[in-house]
């Protein structure tokens, strides 16, 4: 089991750290990116009619007259994935613990992380409605840059899984998880590892934007 001790005051989160404020100049420049999206979206607002050509088409003794005329459909607005502007804790929302059960079970993983990937897992993720299915929060890292991110139900609170997290606290921020635990109970129809894989795959890319390899196991 891979122990998760309290954030160090020189830690990952020093807002004075040089890799925090990294992380703070990619979060600002998300963020305007996706304002300006946006309002590119709104300036495009309705079909917008062009230039209108006409043809003329001999038939025998009469002409036929048809137009052509092309349109620009608006862009479709971009799903952005901003980090939350504060970290989600334990306490944003009631939680249970895993079942005490044989079939929660820890496995080995090795999947590389990007100092934004790392950014967004400390982050976390708290629902807004029924349809965001998730509430994702870290703990620490500590002095040896690990960190522990959990994952429940956000409608039961029911934990589905945890990753174990390594970070390079001397680098850039990057890392790389490096181990999965998961709930394989009747509570999730004893799902496997092959699943608990995929399943944590398909919500980081959907609720965090992480787009992860599969790895070895």
């Amino acid at each position: 089991m891979l122990a998760v001790d309290s954030v160090p005051s020189h830690s990952l989160f020093k807002r004075s750290g040089s890799i925090w404020k990294r992380f703070a100049g990619r979060e600002i420049r998300a963020k305007q990116s996706t304002q300006n999206l946006r309002m590119e979206v709104k300036e495009v607002h309705k079909l917008q009619k062009r230039h209108t050509e006409t043809i003329r088409v001999q038939n025998k003794n009469h002409f036929i007259i048809t137009h052509l005329q092309t349109v620009e459909a608006p862009p479709k607005q971009p799903d952005a994935i901003v980090p939350p502007s504060t970290r989600v804790t334990s306490s944003d929302m009631a939680t249970t613990p895993f079942p005490r059960s044989r079939s929660v079970q820890t496995v080995g993983w090795n999947i590389f992380l990007t100092p934004e990937q790392i950014y967004s897992l400390v982050m976390g993720f708290a629902p807004e409605q029924m349809e965001d299915k998730w509430f994702i929060y870290s703990e620490g890292p500590d002095n040896a840059g690990k960190l522990k991110v959990h994952f429940h139900r956000s409608w039961t609170g029911i934990k589905i899984a945890e990753l174990f997290v390594l970070i390079d606290l001397k680098g850039e921020g990057a890392g790389k998880i490096v181990g999965i635990k998961w709930n394989g109970t009747d509570q999730t129809n004893h799902m496997d590892e092959e699943e608990a894989k995929y399943m944590m795959r398909t919500t980081l890319a959907w609720v965090l934007g992480i787009d992860i390899e599969k790895g070895f196991s």
